[in-house]
């Protein structure tokens, strides 16, 4: 290897040079990081290169002669001639961004290249022992992935040094300048080290030419294996190679596609953290695809026809969509809390999809070994949790090779994008067969349901009917559960912030199996605040949202506006007063609420977190064996650090039973090594359980006093609990249900409660007023003078601005139904 250490040596020189002749001949700064140099077969030489490349054949002669290569990304040869002939920028840009390598251009870009050849053809005359001439020859725009390694173009097939230098442009980095030069005219290997290239005349040295020619027609017996060893070579398509060239493609495509949107949104738009993985449809909607997801179909068609498919989380594609539509920041904000996909939305999203078929369009035409366009279809709305496998909606069940990335908007990194491809559209070959079909972990506890079931025994189930799941079933189950306790944290974050009215951060979430002796022992230290949360629905338990003394009383402190100075005070000597302790159960409620709605959408089964009420804990005095705050069972375990307004705060927990979602074969605790551990009591049950009072299992009151329609249910609960309190009968509707048959049978008013003040609130409020005459109270947010205005124009009697606490909405009653009434 001393001849290749003193050729780099060489090589170092000439960089330098051509940085120095290069740059003074744009007349601007060019710099050239430090070059790495390898010894590379013909196909390793154009792997690593990503889309269209301007190739400039280098002609080598003097005592020793061969062909070599420069070569450049289309792009940076366009912005380096079009730097030369002085472009203005933004034509500079233009012409970029569509690739246009006109002929002045090339003839520009071409003067550069004699100067690289020049540079190179100076130093190894002064440097290198033998004399050699670097002559740069025509230059041709070529696409590596198309390089076919057997013929002489664009360079022959043989061993070569491949040179890269990264290359910035005033300040601006640009990608790799890569030289190769052929091994054997500078005797860079030894010939025993040289890898042959395979030819049919290898296996008959002694008859180069004749066995070849004759092969068809002769020496059958000699020729038969020849197609299965060529034959090979097809399955490659199937190899790591050719995922390697598909990645290629996909990473060109996610910088495209960066640029393109963001050139159509007006903004900074990137893709990072590109991952790609052969995934079934049963893998993908459970432990790929967290929360609803925007699905579009993309129709291939070309050499081949088929359907791919693009999935975004409805909130980021409701961010694109709003920031197209130049939705004011603030209202683009609620509109993405709130998930309003509107049509305007919608359609400006589509636009987003367009441009990414285009993208792949573009890239797969140009590069792919086959013809292939991308033509957006429908989308639709989808809910990976309520996916059916076995059905072809809202996909067929096959296997799909997923590209998926990080989108980064405005320097925010928000979801993930992900593009499933057939497999076989793009010849990646089969997956291995799949694994027996495991029941879901929503359906766990029902595998373990039992009848003979009694208060004392807690609802312990004698006899469980399912083997326990494998370990690697449950693990699957814990990141299943770990994204929805993902997209959770978000919401919390949102809403908590939204209610405080500043920035709420639940960062560095740690999520186990833990039993009641760790968690206190271990987990949590001082006062802590136990929030019940009652589990119901399909399922039937209790959690606890946790949090400490201090933490909880700055708080409730914060939402009820004491003074700093005060809140500071009351902090320090731990006083949780009965307002502050009131304003904090405010803030359980919304994280139940934020619980509820992620958990009812996403998860396998319908239930509802419900919080029944606070308690103060000291963990050193909490007695394991007893029932209070909890049994002694295994707990799953969601901890968070809190941050608000910018100042780190404890950590918050959420401890839920194991049991009850099919995790608590995880982990080592003595519990976990049960195979037999029961349930939690009644698991699976809607009645509720023994000594749990079965809330919201029961049907709605079929005549009631009060009904409340709307969209913002955590809001609709703080309302219902106020009228409850004074003996009325409430139902909540949405604004999609009907309401024939209600107004105005024995109703006493009607709340328009809402998380957005919009036209779709007002057009509810005139059906409603053109049919009664009762109160009609519009409960919501933001009200402005121009929307109580029409509020009122279209029947609205009384606004409530929420969020609204229990005195306010008190009030409202007594103004609407009380004074009424007298």
């Amino acid at each position: 290897m001393t001849e290749l250490k003193r050729f780099n040596k060489i090589l170092e020189v000439v960089v330098a040079t051509m940085q120095q002749e290069v740059g003074a001949l744009l007349g601007a700064d060019f710099i050239l990081a430090k070059h790495s140099a390898e010894l590379v077969d013909k196909a390793e030489a154009f792997e690593p290169l990503k889309g269209k490349q301007v190739c400039a054949r280098i002609e080598i002669s003097g005592e020793e002669s061969g062909t070599g290569c420069l070569l450049v990304g289309i792009k940076d040869a366009i912005r380096l001639g079009g730097t030369l002939i002085m472009l203005p920028a933004a034509e500079l840009e233009e012409v970029s961004g569509r690739e246009e390598y006109s002929e002045e251009l090339a003839d520009s870009y071409g003067e550069i290249a004699n100067i690289v050849a020049g540079a190179f053809t100076g130093d190894f005359e002064e440097l290198y022992p033998k004399t050699c001439r670097f002559v740069c020859k025509d230059q041709e725009v070529i696409v590596p992935l198309k390089v076919d390694t057997d013929s002489e173009q664009p360079v022959p097939n043989q061993r070569y040094l491949r040179m890269a230098v990264a290359m910035n442009l005033e300040g601006r980095q640009l990608g790799e300048m890569v030289m190769l030069l052929p091994t054997a005219v500078f005797a860079l290997e030894k010939q025993s080290d040289i890898a042959a290239v395979p030819t049919t005349a290898d296996a008959q040295p002694s008859q180069p030419t004749e066995p070849v020619a004759a092969a068809p027609k002769e020496a059958n017996a000699a020729t038969t294996e020849l197609p299965p060893v060529a034959q090979p070579a097809k399955p490659e398509v199937d190899s790591v190679k050719n995922k390697k060239k598909i990645n290629r493609l996909f990473e060109e495509c996610s910088v495209r596609m960066g640029a393109e949107i963001g050139g159509l949104l007006s903004v900074d738009v990137s893709f990072t953290d590109l991952e790609h993985s052969l995934l079934s449809k049963k893998d993908f909607f459970s432990d790929h695809a967290a929360g609803r997801q925007v699905l579009t179909d993309m129709a291939v068609v070309g050499d081949k026809e088929d359907t791919a498919y693009l999935a975004l989380g409805i909130k980021d594609a409701i961010a694109l969509g709003g920031v197209l539509i130049m939705l004011p920041p603030a209202e683009l904000e609620n509109v993405v809390n709130a998930q309003e996909f509107s049509e305007d939305a919608r359609d400006a999203y589509g636009e987003v999809a367009n441009i990414i078929s285009g993208v792949y369009s573009a890239v797969f035409e140009d590069q792919y070994t086959r013809k292939l366009r991308f033509i957006r279809k429908e989308m639709q709305e989808v809910v990976p949790a309520k996916v059916a496998v076995e059905s072809d909606a809202p996909l067929p069940d096959q296997l799909y090779y997923v590209s998926a990335m990080t989108l980064n908007l405005q320097g925010r990194r928000l979801g993930r994008l992900q593009l499933l491809f057939p497999a076989a559209l793009l010849e990646l070959g089969l997956a291995p067969a799949p694994e027996p079909h495991i029941a879901e972990a929503a359906t766990a506890p029902a595998e373990h349901r039992s009848t003979n079931s009694s208060p004392s025994q807690g609802g312990v189930a004698a006899n469980p009917v399912a083997p326990a799941p494998s370990r690697e079933e449950l693990l699957k189950r814990k990141k299943r559960f770990d994204l929805l306790l993902e997209n959770c944290r978000g919401k919390m974050e949102a809403e908590v912030g939204a209610l405080l009215g500043t920035e709420v951060s639940l960062s560095n979430p740690e999520n186990i199996l833990i039993g009641k002796e760790t968690f206190f022992d271990e987990k949590v230290s001082g006062k802590q605040v136990f929030a019940a949360l009652d589990i119901v629905g399909d399922l039937s338990g209790q959690g606890h949202l946790v949090i400490g003394l201090g933490d909880a009383i700055r708080i409730g402190g914060m939402l009820i506006m004491l003074p700093s100075q005060e809140l500071d005070a009351v902090v320090a000597r731990e006083e949780f007063g009965e307002d502050t302790r009131d304003a904090y159960g405010e803030i359980a409620n919304i994280a139940a609420g934020a619980y509820t709605a992620v958990f009812e959408e996403q998860y396998g089964q319908r239930i509802r977190f419900v919080n029944t009420g606070l308690t103060e804990i000291i963990p050193a005095k909490v007695v394991v064996e007893g029932a209070e705050p909890f049994p002694d069972l295994d707990h799953y375990l969601s901890m968070m650090d809190l941050s608000i307004a910018g100042s780190r705060l404890g950590r918050v927990s959420l401890l839920l039973p194991a049991a009850l979602f099919g995790l608590h074969g995880l982990g080592e605790s003595a519990a976990a090594q049960q195979e037999t551990e029961p349930p939690m009591s009644g698991a699976g049950s809607s009645a509720g359980s023994p000594g749990l009072p079965a809330r919201g299992t029961a049907d709605p009151p079929v005549d009631p006093d009060i009904l409340l329609v709307g969209d913002d249910f955590i809001e609709a609960a703080r309302i219902t609990a106020v009228l409850e309190e004074l003996g009325y009968t409430v139902r909540t509707l949405s604004f999609k249900d009907s309401l024939q048959g209600l107004i105005p049978g024995r109703l006493k008013a009607i709340y328009l409660v809402m998380r957005e003040v919009n036209e779709q609130v007002f057009g509810v409020a005139i059906r409603i007023s053109t049919a009664s005459s009762l109160p009609l109270i519009a409960a919501g947010p933001a009200w402005t003078k121009g929307k109580v205005i029409k509020a009122v124009r279209y029947g609205v009697s009384d606004i409530l601005l929420t969020p609204a606490g229990r005195e306010d909405i008190a009030e409202n009653v007594r103004n609407n139904l009380l004074q009424m009434a007298a």
